[in-house]
C-alpha cells in the first residue's frame, strides 16, 4: 500500500503567489483551473493543499479592501498606488492567514517566516525589510487591526478587480 502524498503549504504558497499575481494582472481572463494546468504538472498538483489554496485565494481577493487598509494603516508612509503588486502579494497572504483564514492555524512566526521567502524568491532585500516591518507591526497590532475593520468599506483601488 502506498503512503499518503504530504501536501506541500510552502509550494501551495509559491503557486499561490503566482496565482494572485497573474490574476491582478489578467484580471477577469484569469482561469485558476487553466493556471494550475498550464504551469504545474499533475505531480505537482498533486501536492498542492487544494482546501488552503481555494480558500486563499478566494477570500484575499474578496478581502482586498480590508488587505489594502492593513497595508496603508500598517505603513502609513509607502503609497500603495505606487508600490510593485509583487511586494504586496506575501503581504496579503500572511495577513489573510492571521487574521481570516478559516481552514487551519497558522502561527505568526511560520507565515511571516512563508512571507519573507516569497519576497526573497520574487523580491528584493528592500521589500523583504518593507514585508517584515509590516508583518510584526500586525502582530503587535492584531486586535485593533480587526476592530478597525469591522465597518469598512470598499475601496476605489483594486487589483484584482
Amino acid at each position: 500500500m502506498s503512503e499518503p502524498i504530504k501536501k506541500s503549504r510552502r509550494k501551495t504558497r509559491q503557486c499561490l503567489f503566482q496565482a494572485l499575481y497573474s490574476c491582478m494582472y489578467l484580471q477577469e481572463k484569469f482561469d485558476k483551473e487553466e493556471f494550475i494546468k498550464a504551469f504545474f504538472d499533475e505531480d505537482f498538483a498533486i501536492i498542492l493543499d487544494e482546501t488552503y489554496f481555494n480558500e486563499v485565494f478566494f477570500w484575499v481577493q474578496e478581502k482586498e479592501s480590508e488587505l489594502i487598509y492593513i497595508v496603508k494603516k500598517l505603513a502609513p508612509k509607502f503609497d500603495i498606488n505606487s508600490m510593485p503588486v509583487i511586494n504586496l502579494i506575501p503581504i496579503f497572504i500572511s495577513t489573510y492567514e492571521q487574521l481570516f483564514l478559516k481552514c487551519d492555524i497558522i502561527p505568526f512566526k511560520v507565515s511571516i517566516d512563508e512571507a519573507l521567502e516569497l519576497a526573497k524568491t520574487y523580491s528584493d532585500d528592500q521589500w523583504r525589510i518593507f514585508v517584515n516591518g509590516v508583518l510584526n507591526s500586525l502582530k503587535d497590532n492584531k486586535e485593533t487591526i480587526l476592530e478597525n475593520i469591522k465597518d469598512l468599506k470598499k475601496t476605489e483601488r483594486s487589483f484584482f478587480k
